[in-house]
C-alpha cells in the first residue's frame, strides 16, 4: 500500500509525538511503516522499539501484521514482566473480583435504612424483587466501574469521602465497597490489574532496551498508565510516538484520561503533533455529519478529514412501531452484503430479534472495526436507550473536567463510533415515539 503524505511525514518523524488519525485514516498502517522505517533506517534496532496495545487482540493483531518481531504488548503484561524482574510477589485477581465482592455485599445486605434508600431511588416495591432486575445489575456494574475509575486515577477512599456532597446516593456505595476490596487485597497480597502499573511505575529504577516507545489508541490512556510509561521514557532517555483520536475516546470506566491526549504538549513538551488527513472508509457526507455532531462538545480537537469517496445521503433511517418486523426486513435486505449490527448495550438485539444475530456486536466492540454497510439499533430516549443515561454519572465528570461542560459528551463519542464504521450506508431504526435525541440531531446536519 502507498502512503499519502500525512502518513509519511509521521513515518519519517523521529521525535517525540502525537499523531491525530481519524476514523478510517490508516493509523495501524502507519504505525507498521514506521517501525519498517526506523529498523531499515538503522536508527533503532529491533530489540529497541517497544509497541503498546490496549487489548490482547490488538496486540495479536500487530503482531500478525508487522514485519519484524519486535516488544508488542499490552501495559499490563509490561507491568508484570517488570515485578517479576524485581521480584515482587503478588496473586493477580481477575476483572470480576471486584464485581463479585459487590454483588455479595448487596445479596447479604441487611441495613434496612440502605436497602430502603435502594428501593426508592429505583422505584421497587420491596429490595428482593429489585436484585431480580436487569437494574440491579447495572447498578453494581456501575458502583465497580467507578471504583475501578477511580483506582485508575490513583485515588483513595478518602477522595471518594469528598465526592458525597456531588452524589451522595452512589458515593456511599462506592466508599464501602472500595474500602472492601482494599481490605480483601490486603488480607492475601492480592493485585488487580491497576495495581499491577502502580506498583510497576513505584519499582522501577533500572534503564531497560527500550529507545523508542509507541502507543496505539492513546486517547484510551489512563493517567497511571502513561505515569509509568513516561518515567520508562526518563529512564531511558526514549522518544514516544502517541497515535489515537479523541473522538474515538470511550473507554472512561478503564481510566482512560482524555486531557492527556488534548493537552499532550503540556506533558511532553518538545513534542510534535501531526494529522493524518484522508479517511479510506467513510464518505465525505458520512464524515462532514459525524464529525459536525460529535464537535458539538468544542473542547475536541477540530479536524479536517478528506476522502475521495461521496455518497448521498449515507445515513438512512428506519422509523417503526414494531421493532421484530422492522428489523427481520431490513437485516434481510441487507444479509447478502458485509454487515455489522451495532447496539448500544449488549442486551439491545434480544428488542430486535430472537433469533441468533452473528453480526450483532455493542459499539464498543466495534471499535476499530468496518464493514460495507451498518444497522444501528435502539435509539430509544430511556435510561438504557443511546445515550445510556445511566452511566452519565456526576461522578465521572469530576475526573473528565474536559467533558464536564457538554452533557452526554462520552456518549456522543460512541455514537460517532457507530456513524464511521461503515463503508456505505449506515441503516439507524428508529421508534415513532420516544426517539433518542442523537436522532434529531442528526438529521439536522444531513
Amino acid at each position: 500500500m502507498n502512503l499519502d503524505k500525512y502518513q509519511l511525514e509521521a513515518v519519517h518523524n523521529i521525535g517525540n509525538t502525537l499523531l491525530i488519525a481519524g476514523a478510517g485514516s490508516g493509523k495501524t498502517t502507519t504505525i507498521l511503516k514506521r517501525i519498517e522505517y526506523l529498523i531499515e533506517s538503522n536508527i533503532f534496532k529491533v530489540d529497541e522499539i517497544l509497541v503498546i496495545s490496549f487489548t490482547n487482540k490488538s496486540v495479536d493483531d500487530l503482531k500478525k501484521r508487522c514485519k519484524y518481531q519486535i516488544n508488542i504488548k499490552t501495559f499490563h503484561k509490561l507491568a508484570m514482566e517488570i515485578l517479576d524482574e524485581y521480584n515482587i510477589n503478588y496473586k493477580l485477581v481477575s476483572e470480576d473480583y471486584l464485581l463479585f465482592l459487590a454483588n455479595e455485599f448487596f445479596i447479604t445486605l441487611t441495613d434496612t435504612s440502605l436497602t430502603q434508600e435502594i428501593i426508592k431511588y429505583f422505584g421497587y416495591y420491596n429490595y428482593q424483587e429489585f436484585l431480580k432486575t436487569y437494574a440491579y445489575k447495572e447498578f453494581i456494574k456501575l458502583i465497580c466501574n467507578l471504583i475501578k475509575l477511580y483506582k485508575s486515577n490513583n485515588l483513595t477512599k478518602e477522595d471518594i469521602k469528598k465526592l458525597f456532597n456531588i452524589d451522595n446516593f452512589i458515593s456511599k456505595y462506592m466508599y464501602i465497597i472500595f474500602c472492601k476490596y482494599n481490605q480483601e487485597l490486603k488480607s492475601f497480597n492480592g493485585f488487580d490489574f491497576d495495581d499491577l502499573i502502580l506498583e510497576a511505575t513505584k519499582i522501577i529504577s533500572k534503564k531497560s532496551k527500550y529507545k523508542h516507545i509507541i502507543i496505539d489508541e492513546f486517547q484510551d490512556t489512563s493517567l497511571i498508565r502513561f505515569n509509568l510509561i513516561n518515567k520508562i521514557r526518563v529512564i531511558n532517555n526514549a522518544t514516544l510516538f502517541c497515535v489515537g483520536d479523541d473522538y474515538q475516546s470511550i473507554y472512561h470506566f478503564s481510566g482512560s484520561d482524555i486531557n492527556l491526549f488534548l493537552k499532550f504538549r503540556e506533558y511532553i513538551n518538545d513534542a510534535k503533533v501531526m494529522k493524518l488527513k484522508y479517511t479510506y472508509r467513510n464518505s465525505q457526507e458520512l464524515i462532514n455529519a459525524s464529525t459536525s455532531f460529535v464537535m458539538k462538545n468544542n473542547k475536541q480537537l477540530r479536524k479536517e478529514l478528506i476522502s475521495n469517496k461521496h455518497i448521498d445521503k449515507p445515513i438512512k433511517f428506519i422509523y417503526y412501531i414494531n421493532p421484530y418486523k422492522a428489523f427481520k426486513k431490513l437485516y434481510k435486505e441487507l444479509n447478502n452484503n458485509n454487515l455489522l449490527v451495532l447496539g448500544r448495550n449488549n442486551f439491545d438485539i434480544k428488542k430486535f430479534s430472537k433469533e441468533n444475530i452473528p453480526e450483532f456486536m455493542s459499539v464498543h466492540s466495534s471499535k476499530g472495526l468496518e464493514a460495507d454497510n451498518v444497522i444501528l439499533i435502539n435509539m430509544v430516549d430511556n435510561i438504557y436507550g443511546f445515550p445510556n443515561k445511566l452511566i452519565n454519572s456526576k461522578l465521572i465528570e469530576e475526573l473528565h473536567p474536559s467533558d464536564k461542560s457538554y452533557i452526554y459528551a462520552e456518549e456522543r463519542r460512541l455514537f460517532y463510533i457507530a456513524l464511521t464504521r461503515t463503508k456505505n450506508y449506515v441503516y439507524i431504526l428508529v421508534p415513532l415515539f420516544k426517539k433518542s435525541k442523537f436522532i434529531k440531531e442528526v438529521r439536522h446536519l444531513l
